[in-house]
């Protein structure tokens, strides 16, 4: 007799049948998105490795095409629910199918295909204000003249916490000698990927010493002191920045008692239906003020993120 399948195996087989079928109804959405990024972003795999969001294009555009084989369908639903309220039913047909082979493919998609350069660009900014922690890290393993295999495997432990923050570029690099791809090569590889300048450099430079020698200490020093410049530049331009936006919140703050009152003593003269003092009040000091200062706490917490150690 044969052996009855147990509910784990159920289950997995179920799993794996809607993974595929999934896959197979989302494939004319992936070769819309493999055109869209084949055409429009050159190099966008690095983009996509780089950014952390996926390990490699493939899954990336596989992910992608079911967002927006779901997203498709549930607007369809909306679509389709709300205008049978008002038109018949083929117009109300009509108008879904456009909505779910139209709209929803272009604005799923755009976002889908924009998401990984905007998350690129963002790591990158975080990994410049974190990659002093990276170097001091290197600095001290290759002092103790550790080769460069040994360093990487050493810097999980050495980083502790912050190993995350560069674990999408040192997995890769760590993963890359473990399957014996050259050193060189596997570091040129890390650099191809990598969103952050100081990053790039520190890869580089140590695929230069795996191919012809050399002190990795000294090359690391050197980063290290042009990271410090690059990185006191950056303050500057983060300081003159934030003292923008403070002249631009005292001068709106400044402004708006000024504002206010004249537009009240006008409304006394001369008096507009539908428009009060009070409704004016109330939209002063509920929704302008809060809003402006809440927009000027925000920009202030990205611009010193992107310089926060």
């Amino acid at each position: 007799m044969s052996k009855s399948p147990t509910p784990s195996e159920l289950l997995k087989k179920l799993k794996d049948y809607t993974s595929r079928a999934l896959d197979t109804a989302a494939k004319p959405f992936k070769h819309i998105l493999r055109l869209y990024t084949g055409s429009l972003i050159k190099n966008y795999e690095t983009f996509v490795i780089g950014s952390g969001i996926a390990p490699s294009l493939d899954k990336y555009l596989t992910a992608s095409s079911r967002a927006m084989l779901v997203a498709s369908a549930t607007l369809f639903a909306l679509t389709l629910a709300v205008c049978l309220r008002v038109l018949p039913l083929l117009i109300s047909a009509v108008a879904s199918a456009i909505v779910a082979l139209v709209i929803a493919p272009a604005a799923s998609g755009a976002l889908l295909v924009y998401l990984p350069v905007a998350v690129h660009r963002n790591r990158g900014e975080l990994l410049e204000s974190k990659a002093l922690q990276l170097l001091s890290a290197l600095a001290l393993l290759t002092a103790s003249g550790q080769s460069i295999y040994r360093v990487f495997e050493a810097l999980p432990r050495v980083l502790g916490k912050d190993f995350k923050v560069f674990s999408v570029e040192l997995d890769m690099a760590t993963s890359l000698l473990r399957i014996g791809v050259p050193v060189n090569e596997a570091l040129k590889r890390v650099a191809s990927i990598t969103p952050s300048p100081t990053l790039r450099d520190l890869f580089i430079s140590l695929s230069s010493i795996a191919s012809i020698g050399g002190g990795v200490a000294q090359v690391v020093w050197s980063l290290v002191d042009r990271y410090v410049t690059r990185y006191s530049i950056r303050v500057e331009r983060s300081v003159e920045a934030l003292n923008m936006f403070m002249e631009v919140y005292v001068a709106v703050a400044l402004l708006i008692p000024i504002l206010v009152g004249s537009t009240a003593a006008l409304l006394i003269i001369y008096p507009l239906a539908g428009i009060s003092f009070e409704a004016l009040m109330v939209l002063t000091t509920l929704i302008l003020v809060p809003v402006s200062s809440a927009a000027i706490v925000v920009l202030a917490d990205v611009i010193v993120s992107r310089v926060r150690p």
